[in-house]
């Protein structure tokens, strides 16, 4: 045996191997890594300036992890609207959205995903999971007073978006639905940030990142699929944007929005903007991007 790995096979055999599990241990850290990005800390920087009034607010997950949000009161009686950031940012990030949104009567809440800000949870699953933090979060507004529970909007960009269509399916009150950078499965965007720049690992070697992902996080919820779920919203008012600097993603939101049945009383649409929450907005564009969301919601949600 011994006479084996001194061999010429058995070299090319012993590289092959070490190759391997090489290859494995960087896939590992990789998925590692983008189901455990670093907590962002809370950006208040900029509330003192806002003549609003947040109120930090804690509530459990369907699955009992600790959720923390902020929550941004609008007119009494009015309808609310959840607000789930991307992998990676926090409730922070949409402060700005949050207080437009109040700005038109609704209550804002935003909330810090399972594995981000002050939540608890120490992994992500990349929009799994965290359905159970949207769905916690529904109920948390479903028990305020001064609101109008029986028709909540939700508000998700890239993991929120995931998140918030998986749970939109579980509760009919979620009447208005809005997706920013929807990626159809949670290995979509777990592919593209392993194979950065490669394209063919992209297109052919996503089963590798796909299958570590579910090995190593075990999401709760199964696998469940954006894609696959959306078509259950055909009652629901829903807009999609798609990032026009981002042919792939737009495209897999074009099929996704294709997939939604027409009905009487409902309405699908698809913008594709120049920028969007999948990518930085300053300065004017950020509230062009605001208004263009209040502007839906007031159109869908504030109507009975």
């Amino acid at each position: 045996m011994e006479s084996f790995w001194r061999s010429l096979p058995g070299t090319i055999l012993l590289v092959a191997i070490i190759a391997v599990l090489t290859a494995t241990g960087a896939l590992g850290i990789q998925v590692h890594r983008a189901t455990h990005p670093p907590r962002e800390a809370d950006d208040t920087g900029d509330l003192g300036a806002l003549l609003s009034h947040v109120e930090e607010v804690h509530f459990r997950s369907a699955d009992g992890i600790e959720i923390s949000g902020w929550l941004v009161r609008g007119a009494p009686g009015g309808a609310p609207v959840i607000l789930c950031h991307d992998l990676g940012a926090g409730k922070g990030s949409l402060v700005n959205l949050a207080i437009a949104l109040q700005q038109a009567g609704f209550t804002a809440l935003a909330l810090d995903f399972r594995a981000h800000g002050k939540s608890g949870g120490e992994a992500s699953t990349l929009g799994v999971d965290e359905k159970r933090d949207v769905l916690g979060a529904l109920d948390y507004l479903a028990a305020l007073k001064n609101v109008d529970a029986r028709r909540i909007g939700l508000y998700g960009v890239g993991l929120g978006a995931h998140a918030a269509v998986l749970a939109a399916a579980d509760r009919p009150a979620a009447r208005v639905v809005v997706l920013d950078g929807l990626y159809p499965d949670p290995g979509y965007p777990l592919v593209r940030k392993v194979y950065a720049g490669w394209s063919f690992g992209v297109r052919y070697l996503g089963l590798f990142p796909r299958l570590a992902f579910r090995l190593m996080s075990r999401p709760e919820g199964g696998t469940q699929e954006a894609a696959a779920v959306v078509p259950l919203l055909a009652s629901r008012d829903l807009l999609f944007v798609a990032p026009a600097g981002d042919a792939t993603l737009a495209a897999e939101m074009q099929r996704m929005y294709a997939s939604v049945p027409e009905q009487r009383d409902a309405d699908a649409n698809l913008i594709v903007l120049p920028a969007t929450r999948t990518s930085h907005l300053y300065g004017e564009e950020l509230d062009r991007y605001n208004r263009r969301i209040t502007e839906f919601f007031e159109k869908r949600l504030a109507r009975r």
